[in-house]
């Protein structure tokens, strides 16, 4: 019984890491493809002009001060499968937690995410990460900052590297669509490719970053959207990590029903046997798995 905990655990220690870091190794947090499922107006022909339809999705943004979820975690990595309860945690514009609880309710890793810096508790292992973003991104500079990834929890359109966005910046876009969906692509000072999918009825329905080359892609898609607090957000999120024709990774969020503008606490204390150890060391030890 232990063998078989201590392999369950193994298991998902390797593909917490391969996912995750692989993700933040490509500097991509983000998505692609669109999905079917749709909400009353997906259908709708878009007969509007650029900037009442930019005006009109910036409208839809998802608004909180705090939101906390219970959710459904599916990861897929390594020819590997595993699901996992979570807790997702946000306080706007300062921090995201994800606790992550495969086993009978228990708290393996710990993951936070602030303005500046990623970390990461291994309670398995007892060990702990702490890098700011610019030393795990190396010299170079990426457009990329907290703002818009919290912008991919909430199913909001973002400007790379900007912390907000406003109806008059839609010419900084460049639209193009259909009858029934619009892309707007945007580049960042990397020459990486953001494009932003929305359907008839303005809504975003996926996000997606390519890397300068076109050989890296993170899908960020979402799907089943439900009234939370009088708007609609999206219960089912799909994030998938693809190098080339390779797909590296795919990280499914399920949620419950979200709790909005609520009292919420977080916390991320290190007990003091823990050992710090290195992003670099984290990707090390991958390379000999």
């Amino acid at each position: 019984m232990k063998r078989q905990m201590k392999q369950g655990r193994d298991v998902w220690q390797t593909l917490f890491y391969k996912i995750l870091c692989g993700a933040l190794l490509a500097g991509l947090f983000a998505a692609c493809k669109s999905t079917a499922a749709g909400t009353a107006g997906s259908g709708a022909e878009i007969m509007k002009s650029e900037e009442a339809f930019f005006a009109s999705m910036l409208d839809r943004t998802f608004r909180f001060s705090t939101l906390s979820a219970r959710l459904k975690l599916e990861l897929k990595g390594a020819g590997k499968e595993m699901s996992s309860r979570a807790q997702l945690k946000m306080i706007r514009d300062d921090r995201i937690q994800l606790s992550i609880q495969p086993l009978l309710g228990i708290e393996m890793f710990r993951v936070e995410l602030t303005a500046d810096s990623v970390k990461i508790l291994d309670r398995m292992n007892k060990r702990y990460m702490t890098e700011s973003y610019d030393k795990i991104k190396g010299t170079s500079v990426i457009g990329f900052n907290f703002n818009n990834l919290q912008s991919l929890f909430t199913n909001s359109i973002f400007i790379p590297g900007e912390s907000g966005i406003s109806a008059g910046q839609y010419r900084r876009f460049r639209m193009t669509g259909d009858r029934y969906s619009v892309s707007l692509k945007i580049r960042d000072e990397t020459d990486m490719l953001y494009t932003f999918t929305a359907d008839g009825g303005e809504a975003l329905r996926s996000t997606s970053v390519r890397d300068r080359a076109g050989s890296h892609t993170l899908t960020w898609d979402y799907s089943d959207f439900q009234p939370v607090d009088s708007r609609q957000f999206p219960f089912r999120m799909e994030a998938r990590l693809t190098s080339g024709d390779e797909e590296r990774g795919v990280v499914t969020l399920t949620f419950s029903p979200p709790e909005i503008d609520s009292p919420l606490k977080t916390d991320f204390n290190i007990p003091s046997e823990y050992k710090r150890i290195t992003f670099a060391q984290i990707i090390k030890s991958l390379e000999k798995q």
